[in-house]
Order: structure tokens, then sequence, then C-alpha cells
């Protein structure tokens, strides 16, 4: 029996020597890159699968890094399945082994950033990509600086190696400390050639990946597939809603879209996924991030506020939504397309 968001099924086992007993489980699933009617896309257990997801930084109003309670992430997950999400991309931050358990038990497909390394320049980073130069900078790395990010990303995959959910690594994100992308896209993927390996999200993209990975926040989605990669929308959206009583920083407000009201919050969404994604799909769209989860102090684009004490949004529309997105993935790959 094979393991999928839509039937998480593990496998318990128990070892037993002399005294000592130890319980686990494993689960069974494939994640390849396959052509389907002339379209390179990701399949799951050897089916073209649609990775509704959203951006999770994995930051709590109560513990920061940590939830107050390990009760905090197995609510983020089962409030985000919900409302019809696949898939959570966690952004540039490791979570601990409980994180992982819940998203193989529950079935949210994880899409694993490694953890940035190096300065950050707004100029060379954010600007120059942002007027359109996306392809081909990068940035000099020390040699230590080299060596430890080898390693730290070489530790990552041995860490999780055994979670089914996660099936997508990240390796650069928009450019943060970017070196020898080629080179280490060689080096990760025949350390683990059993996930989904993108080795430049968002932009300054070089020769290999396994994927056409693109950010889009400024302008309509259009995208250009790339023969041979599946197309994946890895940041997109944004939208920000500030609600009263559940701001961290009553001062300052961060997003992409602002909108003073739940229902019109929600519909900008709906309508920025049928009038941008759905279209997407129809030319080949594998997978799309929403940004994000929950608020983060003061970026409130966040589907929850910081503090978990409110979801923005409908799960009965939610879950509409994502059926329509799925049922038009399911209609463009199907055997018969």
């Amino acid at each position: 029996r094979h393991w999928s968001p839509d039937h998480p099924y593990l496998y318990h086992y128990t070892l037993q020597a002399g005294e000592d007993t130890v319980r686990s489980y494993f689960a069974l699933r494939t994640v390849g890159i396959e052509e389907r009617n002339g379209t390179a896309v990701i399949t799951l257990n050897g089916k073209p699968t649609f990775f509704h997801g959203l951006l999770d930084q994995g930051y709590f109003s109560d513990g920061i890094f940590l939830p107050a309670t390990p009760q905090g992430f197995r609510d983020d997950i089962l409030r985000m399945k919900a409302l019809g999400f696949n898939m959570l991309r966690k952004h540039i931050k490791l979570e601990p082994e409980l994180f992982y358990y819940y998203c193989d038990l529950y079935g949210m497909a994880v899409f694993q950033d490694f953890v940035n390394n190096g300065g950050y320049s707004f100029l060379f980073d954010t600007a120059l990509p942002t007027v359109g130069l996306r392809r081909g900078l990068t940035h000099r790395a020390t040699p230590c600086r080299r060596a430890h990010f080898t390693d730290t990303g070489e530790a990552t995959v041995r860490q999780l190696y055994s979670h089914p959910c996660v099936v997508y690594y990240t390796i650069f994100n928009e450019g943060w400390g970017q070196f020898d992308a080629d080179r280490l896209w060689d080096h990760f993927k025949a350390l683990d050639p059993s996930r989904v390996w993108d080795a430049t999200s968002g932009w300054f993209k070089h020769k290999r990946s396994d994927v056409e990975s693109d950010h889009v926040y400024f302008k309509p989605v259009r995208l250009k597939p790339v023969k041979g990669r599946p197309s994946v929308l890895s940041e997109f959206g944004g939208y920000a809603l500030k609600l009263p009583g559940h701001a961290f920083n009553l001062d300052k407000t961060y997003g992409y879209r602002q909108y003073t009201d739940r229902e019109t919050f929600e519909q900008g969404l709906c309508d920025l996924y049928r009038g941008e994604i759905l279209p997407a799909i129809g030319k080949g769209l594998c997978a799309a991030v929403y940004t994000q989860v929950s608020d983060v102090e003061d970026e409130t684009n966040g589907l929850l506020t910081y503090d978990r004490a409110v979801c923005k949004v409908n799960e009965k529309r939610m879950r509409a939504l994502a059926d329509e997105l799925f049922a038009a993935f399911d209609r463009r790959f199907s055997e018969q397309a």
C-alpha cells in the first residue's frame, strides 16, 4: 500500500533485542519526473500529481522558532489540510522530527528548503531580479562557507531520508548565498536521487535542476515552460489582511496586496487562483506555493493570524477551490488527454 497525501498509509513495526524494544514505522512511495501528454510532470507513485501548497516559515508568536507545545505543529498541518492543501514548503528552516512525523501520519507532502547561507544583498538578491535580471548571477563563497553549507546539506538529507512526506528539496532560494548551483545539484542529486531537486528557487538559474522554479508576486502569473522540466510556481500571492487584536506589529504591515476585510481578502484569493493558477495548470503547472500559512510578525499575508487564533478564509470555500485545481490537473494529464 503506497503512501500519499490522500492515503498516508504507514507500516508500523517492532524490533526486540533481549529486553530492548523499539517501535517505529515506514512507508512505501516513489517520486519521479515523467513526460505525460508532451509535458514533464512530477509523479507520486507513478501518477501525475498536483502539489497545492503553502509557504510554511514555521514561526510562532508563543515560541518563535517552536510552538509552545507539540500540538502547534499538528494543528498547523491539519488546519491547512482541512483547507484542501496537500503540501507545505518548509521555508529555509529545518524542524524537529515531530513535524515530519505528523506530516507522514496525516498526509502532508513537504517541499524542504535548505537553510540559507551567506549574507543577503537587497540590490543583488532582490532589486536586480525584480527588474528582470534572473539568470546567470551568483555569489562568491569562501572555502569555509562552501564546506559548511555542503556538510549541513548532507546532514539534512541524512536526517530526513526516511520520511515519506519529504518529496522535494530546494538548495538555494532567491539567490541568497548562492554559489556553484550546478555542481551542488549534481552532488545532492547523487546523494538522494529519490527526491525532486530544485537548484535555484525563484531566480539566478543555471543549467542544472529537476524543475523550472519561479516566484511571481508583482505581476500576473505567466510561466514559460521548459522542455523536460516540470513547471513549479514555488512562491506567489502574499495577499495581506491585518486583523485588529491579532497583529504582532501595530505600526508595520507587509504583504504584496493589502485588504481590509475578510470577505474581499477571500474573494481576491479565489480570483487569483481561478484567474491565474487554473490557466497555468492547463499549460502544465505541476505545483503552486501560496505565501503563506500564517502571519509572521509584521508579515500579515498568512491564512492564519500569527497567534493562530483566526483563520482568515472559509474552509468549505477553500476546499471547493482545491477540488477545482485537482480536477483541472487530472483532466490535463489524464491518459486520454
